[in-house]
This record gives C-alpha cells, structure tokens and sequence, in this order.
C-alpha cells in the first residue's frame, strides 16, 4: 500500500470538531499546514489530489521518509507524522532506535544523516516498527491522561499503533 493510502484510511473528509486540536482539517490536513504549503482556498474545498501532494511534499519528502528503505517503518513514521506532528514522530523513531541499541543518535526530532543511516542499517526492522507502535500508543494515552476532552479520539488513534 502507498504512504498516502494509509492515511486516507484513517484520515476522513472535513471536519470541524472544537474539541480536536488540529482545528479544520480535511483529509487530515489541517488549515495550518495547507496554507505554508500554498494552498490558498477554503480547506472544505481542499481535494483528495491537493492533500496527496501535501502530504508527498510537507511530510514524505521534507522529512525524508523518502529515503528510508524499510517501507513499513518509512509508512510508520509518515503516519505518526500526519497525526503527531513531524517532530514527535520523529524523536518517536530516535528514541525508538536507541531503547533497542548500544550506539545511540540524537534525539532531536530531525531525519537527517545520523537517523537516516542508523535505521537503514539497523539489522531488525520489525523490532524498531514494533517499537514505533508502541511508543505511538504511549504518546496517545499520555494526552488522553493529560486532557481528559481528547480521550473521545483515543479509539481512533488506537487502530493507527497495529
């Protein structure tokens, strides 16, 4: 399945809940984002097209997932960034590679050379995906604990970390 095709599975049409973080969204676009990505028109109207290079654009490409080579953990990591924000995805991959490793890189919530080079490297990628879900999950229990008014989505966000 493509990276975009995961998050439309997860991610539905316009919303506008007041109790949801990201405010407007469509396509799990938020306004926020389709406009420092150019998008100029009312995020109602956004298109299943226009959010496809959104997200090819601000997350896959941006962020390097691109050039991650276990797709599983490149989808992953697109996914946790849709829905957590880029920086939180991936430190969620750093810390991650480094609870299951001796040599540790930096967490600082950026893929450049080090991330990228470790994780292509490292010799059991099924761990590190597991591990992904598992910090994922933790992260949505930790808002849950922490807003009481987010545990309405935590169900939602549950089917993301199989």
């Amino acid at each position: 399945m493509a990276f975009k095709e995961v998050i439309i599975k997860y991610e539905g049409g316009y919303s506008n809940d007041p109790i949801d973080r990201g405010g407007k969204t469509k396509y799990g676009i938020t306004e926020e984002i389709a406009r420092n990505a150019g998008y100029e028109g009312p995020i109602k109207e956004l298109t299943l097209e226009d959010a496809k290079e959104i997200y090819y654009q601000h997350y896959w490409a941006n962020h390097h997932y691109n050039k991650i080579e276990n797709q599983e953990i490149a989808i992953k990591l697109f996914d946790q960034a849709v829905n957590l924000g880029p920086p939180t995805a991936n430190r969620l991959l750093q810390r991650a590679y480094n609870i299951l490793n001796q040599d540790t890189i930096t967490v600082d919530g950026i893929v450049g050379p080090q991330t990228l080079s470790a994780v292509n490297q490292y010799p059991h990628p099924d761990d590190l995906h597991h591990l992904l879900n598992v910090l994922q999950a933790m992260r949505y229990i930790q808002i849950v604990e922490n807003d009481e008014s987010q545990k309405r989505f935590i169900r939602g966000w549950l089917k993301r970390t199989k």
